[in-house]
């Protein structure tokens, strides 16, 4: 399952470039400009030599943060919508690029700069891609009456809403072992199931993405059709609670390296496509295989 931890500063990733012989930094951007990428600024007004990295290792060890479930799930941008400790003085903040400084590098490091972009164009043409997207996991809450039939009086639905479905192809949650159907598997949005409780537990959610893609996670696993590090598991306990009762989420952010110059993708896409619904057919009972003798 998905572990936390601490962040690293990003003077600790090994991205260090120095200068070339005939550049100089601007004498006020001497502290922050080591890395020759795209400077920022932060809310505490810290200059940041690399906001792309800064942000790729903040998420690196990814933290959930505790949100309210009306919360709409929204694409990551590295520039504006991180949100982690500062590398210099640790406190938490969120950063924007500095445009202006970012010229003045770029004229005061010109064979650098154009090093570095070729890199980035290289890194784009090779295949593969690191994307980030937002993962929420949580449950709404709510109290009803009680019946004839039970007086269970928690209603609550767990989801998991990710800011980008279209990767998804399929979550598995598993509830407590005591529900008479423990086991769901959503294919397509809404990703939630709906239960009358009266206590809370633990709910686990396999995260399953389509054929191209794969988790940066050492946490992830392979998929059950066998895609390396195709399933990411991540675990909510239920609150019936937080923000009046009306229940609470947990906001991930999490990479996907996306293949695109995947072999035969096509038709591996066509046969993972098939697989699920010969998967859903078998759940539902409307699909039995001939029998080989």
């Amino acid at each position: 399952m998905l572990n936390l931890g601490p962040v690293k500063s990003a003077y600790e990733t090994g991205c260090r470039r120095e200068a070339k012989p005939n550049e100089s930094p601007p004498r006020t951007d001497k502290v922050s400009t080591h890395h020759q990428k795209q400077p920022a600024a932060d809310s505490n007004h810290h200059l940041l030599s690399c906001m792309a990295q800064w942000a790729d290792v903040s998420i690196s060890m990814p933290h959930m943060a505790i949100v309210s479930v009306d919360e709409e799930p929204q694409n990551f941008d590295a520039a504006t919508g991180l949100e982690a400790k500062c590398p210099m003085c640790r406190t938490l903040t969120t950063a924007a690029a500095d445009e202006d400084r970012g010229e003045r590098l770029r004229a005061a490091y010109p064979t650098t700069y154009a090093e570095r972009e070729a890199e980035e164009s290289a890194e784009i043409e090779s295949g593969e891609s690191i994307q980030t997207i937002t993962v929420y996991i949580g449950n709404r809450h709510e109290i009803v009456s009680r019946t004839e039939e039970t007086h269970n009086t928690h209603q609550w639905t767990f989801f998991i809403r990710p800011s980008r479905t279209d990767i998804i192809e399929e979550v598995h949650i598993h509830l407590h072992p005591t529900f008479r159907q423990s086991h769901i598997v959503r294919t397509r949005p809404p990703y939630a199931v709906q239960r009358l409780g009266w206590g809370v537990f633990p709910i686990l959610a396999d995260v399953i993405l389509k054929a191209g893609y794969s988790w940066v996670s050492s946490d992830a696993e392979d998929s059950p059709d066998g895609a390396p590090k195709g399933m990411l598991r991540l675990e909510w306990m239920l609150d019936f609670s937080s923000f009046n009762a009306t229940g609470a989420m947990g906001r991930c952010r999490l990479k996907v390296k996306s293949d695109r110059d995947w072999n035969d993708g096509e038709a591996a896409r066509d046969r993972r496509e098939w697989e699920r619904v010969v998967r859903q057919y078998e759940r539902d009972g409307r699909y039995e295989p001939d029998l080989v003798d």
